[in-house]
């Protein structure tokens, strides 16, 4: 639904000003208004960021795109972790929130001091300049 590479340069320069981005902000950024569908196929777009991620041995950026209201990710976020044994409690709550933010750090963390190339072939280098 949206350009991959846009969405994970997005996600990054997030995680290097160390913020989490709303659905609704995510789906805003790129001119979309959001309805089920679209979230949906973000969810899905997440999913390929996440791949990618994951085939560089990098933490997940889509632990930074969060519901407005309680600020953690979708059920559907909880559905990796739970099926690969990372994480067993609940999609709320306190344990989620703990879960959520201690991934949420390994995200910050990284992406601050990690050269990624970035989307016009060039290298970032992550230090505030």
């Amino acid at each position: 639904m949206v350009d991959i590479d846009a969405l994970e340069q997005l996600l990054i320069d997030a995680a290097r000003d160390r913020r989490t981005l709303a659905y609704s902000e995510v789906l805003s950024h790129f001119g979309k208004r959001v309805t089920p569908i679209r979230v949906y196929a973000l969810c899905r777009d997440l999913g390929v960021v996440s791949e990618r991620n994951r085939a560089r041995h990098e933490p997940e950026l889509a632990v930074l795109v969060v519901r407005k209201t309680d600020r953690l990710p979708g059920e559907g976020f909880f559905h990796g972790a739970w099926k690969d044994g990372s994480y067993d409690g609940p999609a709320t709550g306190p344990a989620a929130r703990a879960y959520i933010d201690g991934l949420t750090e390994l995200v910050f963390a990284f992406f601050a001091r990690h050269d990624r190339p970035s989307a016009n072939g060039g290298r970032e280098t992550g230090q505030n300049e």
